[in-house]
């Protein structure tokens, strides 16, 4: 099967990305493993092909709004549809010489826009979030030109042949709000194979125990919640730190966030660390030596975050009603709080420090095995069935 994923953002070794770019990338190796043949087709701004393994990447020149057309509201849309079908007609011209089977395009800036009902090769989309949802979660409010946009979205989400979530939580929105029925297809979890480079980790960390933050810090992320609990949870625990990793996307309108902590978070700004994106194999290291990792999240999608902690078998502190729910049980595998709430936030991370050394080695077996079951369901197995069925109906509907 020859399955082309078209994305707005791929990882790259000197490029890290977020939990969508990481998705493609695991998966993508996982179909090269079992015979399939992958090729992905990014929006960026450097318009070449290379090689990632046996994965053939394919960067699309993204379209650029010239700033002289006016409605600059409407740049993003404008973009967006554009853009598509450049992706489209390089899709369109490989086909020609090694036909795909499958489409599958990520619902996030809607890069599979131009290829909805192409009478050529079935689309699917994977549903990485519900923009609107996202956006208040940001802390903004849509102007009509981001209306439009989040409409492209959900009717390629609509008009795909097929489309998935990897959360109950987004399935259930889109069923109640879009009325569309979503297959669930949780994301996959590898075990094997992941890459550790320990020197970044000695260059940055001194043995003190400190509680980590991985990802993106934003408003979604639950990030500026740490802020209410920082200084009392520090003030108690003198030996502690707490460390931030990833790209700082800011408050709307505002200043960054990392500079909101450290304003909240003064008298205690030596022992809060913050770094950029680094490649996976120097930020491994930096997951496994944590206390714990905390994803307060107010939205989030069966984050890869999540799976890539517990896949080193390290507790995260997560929220209700985001989908970390659907991924951890309250005091065996991780901890749990109330959606955007401080207090019952600082109690979870509470209960994480207050734990002896026998609960720390029980909930890391239990987390693992928790891994362990994951894998053994197969799920990149599942996502082929779902493919097969899926060109199946297409060719005899034709």
């Amino acid at each position: 099967m020859h399955i082309a994923f078209l994305t707005p953002e791929y990882s790259t070794p000197d490029r890290p990305e977020g939990g969508l770019a990481n998705y493609i990338h695991n998966v993508g190796y996982a179909l090269v493993e079992r015979g399939h043949r992958v090729s992905v087709f990014v929006l960026s701004n450097r318009g070449n092909s290379w090689q990632d393994g046996k994965i053939t990447v394919h960067e699309i020149n993204r379209m650029i709004v010239p700033r002289r057309v006016r409605a600059k509201q409407f740049h993003l849309m404008i973009s967006q549809i554009f853009s598509s079908r450049r992706l489209g007609s390089e899709i369109w011209k490989i086909h020609r010489e090694t036909p795909f089977d499958i489409l599958q395009s990520a619902s996030y800036m809607a890069p599979g826009w131009a290829l909805r009902r192409n009478g050529k090769v079935p689309l699917v989309c994977r549903v990485s979030s519900y923009t609107p949802m996202w956006r208040s979660a940001y802390g903004r409010k849509r102007n009509l030109g981001e209306y439009c946009s989040d409409w492209l979205e959900i009717r390629q989400v609509l008009d795909a042949e097929a489309s998935f979530a990897p959360s109950q939580f987004v399935a259930d929105v889109y069923a109640q709000l879009e009325g569309c029925q979503l297959q669930l297809i949780r994301t996959p979890v590898h075990l094997h194979g992941t890459e550790m480079d320990h020197s970044f980790y000695h260059d940055h960390f001194t043995g003190e125990p400190y509680l980590l933050f991985f990802g993106t810090l934003s408003r979604i992320k639950g990030v500026d919640l740490l802020a209410q609990i920082i200084p009392h949870i520090l003030e108690r625990r003198k030996d502690l730190n707490f460390v931030f990793v990833g790209r700082d996307d800011g408050f709307a309108g505002g200043p960054k966030i990392f500079e909101y902590l450290r304003s909240q978070c003064k008298q205690f700004a030596q022992r809060i660390q913050y770094h950029s994106q680094i490649p996976r194999k120097y930020l491994n290291p930096v997951i496994a030596n944590a206390l714990g990792v905390l994803m307060p999240s107010r939205v989030d999608n069966y984050p890869n975050a999540c799976l890539e902690a517990q896949s080193l078998g390290v507790p995260v502190v997560g929220t209700y009603n985001s989908s970390l729910e659907e991924m951890i049980i309250d005091g065996e595998t991780g901890f749990l709080a109330r959606n955007g709430d401080p207090e019952s936030l600082r109690q979870a991370v509470e209960r994480l420090l207050g734990m002896k050394p026998a609960q720390k080695q029980q909930m890391r077996k239990r987390i693992l095995d928790s891994i362990h079951s994951i894998e053994a369901q197969d799920r990149v197995g599942q996502l082929v069935s779902f493919y097969e069925t899926l060109i199946d109906t297409f060719r005899k509907s034709k």
